[in-house]
């Protein structure tokens, strides 16, 4: 993890932040609002940072990353904690002689982008007490939106909870898309990206995410070594405008048309309505008499 903003850099663990760690960790809020997380002795704090350095290398969570000021100073942490069905909670803490100074909203904006790439998530969980008004505000400043306010389950205990949802913003969504769909072939994402009851306008027609990850598959069935590349992409609201750059061999038969080896390149327009982190609808519009007569060597 390398992040950096105006103020503050985040970035892994490592064992000599015991003592920072067991410090930050003492402080009368996380007390009261996260007990588990408190450090009584730099042994304690450093046993549970060699298991957070452990984690880095499996993946499985809980993804924790120190904050620290530009000049070194450990001030706190920000985490992703896995919950059921691929979802995950955002978390964060700021020592008591650092709060009030804005340090956990920059923090949790610039990490959130970043982790939920990492991740390849759609939307982030916030689940702080209700009196924890200053966790309130964070994840309200941070652009996550208020789903619940009542009593429910925190720590194994029913208590008085706010509930909040952050979205990956549709434009990232799209991007992500791209960039999963066809180089990296990562299609988990695509089944998370796009809603189970997607339309797809153009003539490919799919009807569900499903429908969409067996049109990609298609497509790289017929290039191999696609590269796709995001030439233009405007946003507004929960519309997106893309023009796309698509690089590849020609390896598998495309319109009728057996391999020939040929490279091959190409720009296409697609749009995208994008609700809540997925992808709902999308209008496409590829040059098939462009392609087609590419493969047969006539341009």
């Amino acid at each position: 993890m390398n992040i950096k903003t105006e103020r503050l850099y985040i970035t892994n663990f490592t064992a000599d932040m015991a003592e920072s760690v067991h410090k930050n960790s003492l402080d009368e809020d996380n007390r009261r609002f996260v007990p588990d997380e408190v450090f009584e002795t730099i042994e304690d704090a450093k046993e549970t940072i060699e298991f957070l350095m452990s984690v880095y290398e499996n993946g499985d969570g809980p993804l924790v990353y120190p904050v620290l000021l530009n000049d070194g100073t450990n001030i706190g942490y920000v985490q992703a904690v896995p919950l059921e069905n691929n979802e995950w909670e955002i978390g964060y803490h700021i020592g008591k002689d650092y709060t009030k100074k804005g340090y956990a909203t920059e923090a949790v904006k610039a990490f959130l982008p970043v982790i939920m790439t990492k991740l390849s998530i759609t939307k982030m969980t916030g689940i702080c007490l209700s009196e924890n008004k200053g966790s309130v505000k964070v994840m309200e400043k941070a652009g996550f939106v208020k789903d619940f306010e009542g009593l429910g389950n925190y720590q194994g205990e029913q208590k008085n909870i706010c509930k909040f949802t952050y979205y990956m913003s549709p434009q990232q969504v799209v991007v992500k898309f791209f960039e999963d769909g066809y180089t990296n072939k990562n299609y988990d994402f695509i089944m998370e990206c796009v809603s189970n009851d997607y339309i797809d306008h153009s003539p490919a027609g799919a009807r569900s995410n499903a429908d969409a990850v067996s049109i990609l598959k298609i497509v790289a069935s017929q290039f191999s070594d696609l590269k796709v590349t995001v030439l233009d992409v405007f946003s507004q609201y929960d519309m997106v405008a893309t023009r796309i750059r698509y690089d590849g061999v020609h390896t598998g038969e495309c319109m009728g048309i057996a391999p020939t080896g040929k490279p091959i390149s190409f720009e296409a327009l697609e749009n995208f309505k994008v609700v809540n982190g997925k992808i709902v609808e999308s209008w496409g519009y590829w040059p098939d008499k462009e392609i087609e007569a590419k493969l047969k060597g006539e341009i």
